[in-house]
C-alpha cells in the first residue's frame, strides 16, 4: 500500500506542476482576475460537481457485496456529496455573477469529458478505480491554495462569497482520511492498483484541460467583445 500512496502522490504532483505552468495558472497568478474568467471557470465547476454524488453511488453496482467497508464509504460519501452544486450557485448569485442563461449552455467539452469518464470508470471498474479521483480531489487545498487566496485578493471575496471551497476545505479533511481507509480496507489487486493511479491521472488532467478551455474561451470571447466595440 506504501508504494501504491507514493506512485499516486508522484503522478499527481506531476499532473499538478503541468497544471501550473499552463495558460489559466499563469494568467490567473500574474495578473488582475476578471470577474468574468471566475464565473466561467465556476460554471464548469458546477457542471461536474452535479453527477460527483451520482457517479459515486454508480460505482457501487460494480463492487462486491463483500467489500463492506469500500461500499459504506461510498453510500456515505455519495450522500455528501449531494447538492453540492448549489453552493457555486449561491457563491455566484452573491458577486452578481449568476448567469443562469450560460449555465443552460452546458458544459464546455473537457468538462463534459470528464463527468463522461467518470461515469465510465463508475459501471465498468466500479468502486475501487474511482479511489484514485477521490485521493487527489480531496486533498487538492495544498496545491490551489495560492489560487484561491489570488481569488479572494483580486475579487474582493469573503469566506461568504466562496462557501464551496470553504466548506469543502473542512469537509475533505475528513474525507481524505476515509478515503486512504477505504484505499486499505479493499485490499485492491495490482490491477486495481493501476486503475487507481490511471483514474487519478486522467481524472486530473482532464480537470487541468478544463482550465486551459476556461481561459481560451474567456480569451475569444474577449476578442469577440472587442470587434463588436470596434
Amino acid at each position: 500500500m506504501n508504494e501504491l500512496i507514493k506512485q499516486l502522490d508522484e503522478t499527481i504532483n506531476r499532473e499538478w506542476a503541468v497544471i501550473k505552468a499552463g495558460r489559466f495558472w499563469t494568467q490567473v497568478m500574474s495578473e488582475p482576475v476578471p470577474g468574468e474568467l471566475y464565473r466561467l471557470m465556476m460554471e464548469q465547476i458546477y457542471h461536474y460537481t452535479r453527477y460527483n454524488s451520482v457517479n459515486q453511488a454508480a460505482a457501487a453496482l460494480r463492487t462486491s457485496p463483500e467489500r463492506r467497508r469500500l461500499l459504506k464509504f461510498v453510500y456515505k460519501h455519495a450522500a455528501e456529496e449531494l447538492g453540492h452544486e448549489a453552493m457555486v450557485l449561491h457563491d455566484l448569485k452573491s458577486i452578481d455573477l449568476l448567469d443562469n442563461a450560460s449555465l443552460q449552455d452546458g458544459p464546455l467539452p473537457p468538462t463534459a469529458a470528464l463527468i463522461a469518464y467518470l461515469t465510465q470508470v463508475a459501471m465498468e471498474k466500479g468502486a475501487v478505480a474511482r479511489l484514485g479521483y477521490s485521493y487527489w480531489a480531496e486533498s487538492c487545498y495544498d496545491h490551489i491554495d495560492a489560487l484561491l487566496k489570488k481569488f479572494r485578493s483580486d475579487l474582493q471575496l469573503v469566506d461568504a462569497n466562496m462557501t464551496f471551497f470553504v466548506a469543502h476545505s473542512e469537509i475533505d479533511a475528513g474525507h481524505s482520511a476515509e478515503v486512504l481507509e477505504a484505499m486499505r480496507a479493499a485490499e485492491p489487486t495490482e490491477q486495481e492498483k493501476a486503475d487507481i493511479v490511471n483514474v487519478a491521472r486522467t481524472t486530473l488532467y482532464l480537470t487541468g484541460q478544463i482550465l486551459e478551455r476556461v481561459a481560451l474561451e474567456h480569451a475569444e470571447r474577449q476578442q469577440g467583445d472587442l470587434k463588436l466595440a470596434a
